[in-house]
């Protein structure tokens, strides 16, 4: 006969419902023990939520009768296997709290199966010594639902995400994009991501409805060479000309095409044509669309090959560097770019002569992946058609101010400078004496003032941190407003809010401090007071505390905690954005600093332009 129950027990305040298959267990057991041994076996009832629990239970005695035995032994394997089962209930507790009404497992007899559903699917681990449930971080736009708010579906796997189906990447929330850093691509300007393709690829974001992420190569890597290795989904401005092979990508039709110039040194003995060029050290990109031209040309000339150098991590500034200096006697740049040879060594540099063929830019996709190829063609086509590329063409290629302005270029137009912004060093001064990384604060910065020290909001927050009057007499300061002061104010008040939140990884404890610095600390620990009574870690940022921090806006909650309504949402966002700008800053900006330059004079043009 195959042995089956069902069992109820209670695990918290909810109740967790174990079935096997097959006959009623406890019928059948339990009518055979009544009949042949009374004494040694009973059911009992009791009402439990409006619902009768049965309980199969077992009394000690010393029958010797065969049949009561085998009941005993088959009552001693059943009560085993309910205590596993019950341990495994009381892991996942915390979600039977939030979604009790999808907790039902249905169990089967060794080896059992946990049967789930996209909606029920296990999240991933906590990472505290608490067992609280963890999931998918929610987007900033979603909905909070009246009662406790349920987890999204669990990220890709690696696998997955090789797999780039625009389906993939909405399931995801993320496009990566792999591009070039240089003035007219990708670069930062005044602490902001700015560029042609950076342009192109936010606004490709948004029509996807997910999050942008840029990636660039390392020193000296190709960037399809990188983008076979598994790095991204999409190659933005892959430089590409006729006769070029690009290996097994797909491409999209070129929505730019622009002449490449060969730039040398402004004295007599530098090269003025291919000719006096071969055999020489070039410091182009080794098998760019510039080094096939270059050695096709030589090579249909009978003529010796140019020696390819590979430029830096700041491909653009420093091949300029390389010719000015006579590391190099000639690199290759697109049009516009070749600006900045006149911007940066007016005088030393000139234009030589023009390549051939145009140089076409293409967005590219791996082979097979025909649906996001079109989604990319399609976006492209509608690009060029409402004028949004004319604006960015005429921003970037047409009237570059950002390479016509040296001041625009020295503050940070070039990573090469390794700035953010004139206020580095004093970031980093009081920054690092408090213990923060100080691109974290220079991010903040940013978010708050883009700045800009004399930005004064409707608040009467005041300058670079945004300082209230209010927020200078807790610190122990009265003075605010110039920019050393109001960087030493803003971030002891950071520090004191870090200190508010002794536990947890210090990522998080950073994440909590950012909220506290937009909405305070009281809405914040409201937030985690929340978190507590819903079975979520207070002190877990991603996937707990930015859930929470949501139901604040909500009044079923917000109604019930001590200091009311806050914009959670902002809160979120806020800190969210802070990270991930300060993430982008630790790619280009080393965290050691060089020494500071002592000026006599503060230029006007660079205290408008610095940033």
């Amino acid at each position: 006969m195959l042995l089956s129950s069902s069992l109820f027990a209670e695990v918290g305040d909810r109740s967790l419902e174990l079935l096997t298959v097959g006959d009623s267990f406890g019928y059948v057991i339990g009518d055979l023990a009544v009949r042949r041994c009374p004494q040694h076996f009973f059911l009992r009832t009791r009402a439990a939520h409006g619902r009768k629990k049965i309980f199969p239970c077992q009394r000690a005695c010393t029958c010797q009768r065969q049949d009561c035995q085998l009941y005993n032994m088959a009552m001693t394997t059943f009560y085993l296997r309910v205590g596993v089962f019950i341990v495994v209930a009381s892991v996942v507790s915390g979600i039977s709290r939030s979604q009790p009404e999808n907790l039902r497992f249905v169990v089967r007899l060794f080896p059992f199966v946990l049967p789930q559903s996209a909606d029920t699917a296990p999240s991933s681990p906590p990472t505290t010594s608490q067992d609280f449930p963890k999931g998918a971080s929610p987007q900033a736009n979603n909905s909070v639902p009246a009662s406790a708010p349920s987890l999204s579906v669990p990220m890709l796997s690696p696998s997955e995400t090789r797999q780039s189906r625009v389906a993939d990447l909405k399931r995801r929330g993320t496009v990566t994009f792999l591009m070039y850093h240089s003035p007219a691509t990708y670069f930062l300007q005044r602490g902001a991501q700015r560029g042609l393709e950076y342009e192109l690829a936010q606004a490709f974001a948004d029509q996807l409805g997910v999050e942008l992420e840029i990636r660039t190569p390392p020193p000296g890597t190709n960037l399809l060479t990188w983008f076979h290795d598994g790095k991204g989904d999409i190659v933005a401005g892959v430089e590409t000309t006729e006769g070029v092979d690009l290996g097994p990508v797909e491409v999209s039709p070129p929505y730019l095409e622009v002449a490449a110039e060969v730039i040398t040194k402004s004295d007599k003995s530098a090269p003025r044509n291919l000719r006096e060029l071969a055999g020489k050290p070039v410091m182009v990109q080794p098998g760019s669309a510039y080094d096939y031209q270059l050695q096709m040309g030589t090579h249909a000339l009978s003529l010796p090959p140019i020696l390819p150098l590979t430029p830096g991590s700041e491909a653009v500034g420093e091949a300029l560097a390389a010719v000015a200096h006579g590391k190099a006697v000639a690199t290759v740049m697109m049009t516009p770019l070749s600006e900045l040879a006149h911007t940066l060594y007016p005088g030393q540099l000139r234009t030589a002569w023009s390549l051939p063929q145009p140089i076409r830019l293409v967005w590219a996709v791996r082979e097979g992946h025909a649906e996001l190829l079109e989604v990319v063609n399609t976006y492209l086509a509608r690009v060029s058609r409402s004028g949004f590329k004319k604006i960015l063409l005429e921003r970037y290629f047409v009237d570059p101010a950002h390479l016509r302005n040296s001041t625009y270029v020295k503050e940070g137009t070039l990573a090469a400078t390794r700035r953010i912004s004139r206020y580095d060093h004093l970031i980093a001064q009081h920054a690092e004496e408090a213990g923060f990384d100080w691109r974290v604060v220079a991010a903040l910065i940013f978010e708050e003032s883009r700045f800009d020290h004399d930005r004064v909001s409707v608040a009467g927050a005041y300058g670079l941190m945004q300082v209230m009057p209010f927020t200078a007499r807790l610190v122990g300061t009265k003075n605010y407003q110039e920019p050393r002061d109001n960087i030493e104010v803003g971030v002891k008040y950071l520090r004191s809010l870090y200190r508010n939140f002794p536990y947890g990884r210090p990522e998080d404890r950073l994440a909590l401090a950012l909220a506290s610095y937009v909405i305070g600390p009281g809405h914040v620990g409201d937030a985690q007071r929340m978190a507590r009574g819903l079975g979520y870690d207070p002190h877990c940022w991603a996937d707990s505390m930015e859930l929470m921090l949501l139901l604040l806006e909500n009044p079923q909650y917000h109604r019930k905690s001590l200091f009311g309504y806050a914009q959670g949402r902002e809160a979120v966002r806020y800190a969210n954005a802070i990270l991930k700008r300060s993430a982008i800053y630790s790619r280009y900006v080393d965290r050691i600093l060089p020494p500071a330059k002592i000026r006599a004079t503060t230029e006007p043009q660079a205290a408008s332009a610095a940033g």
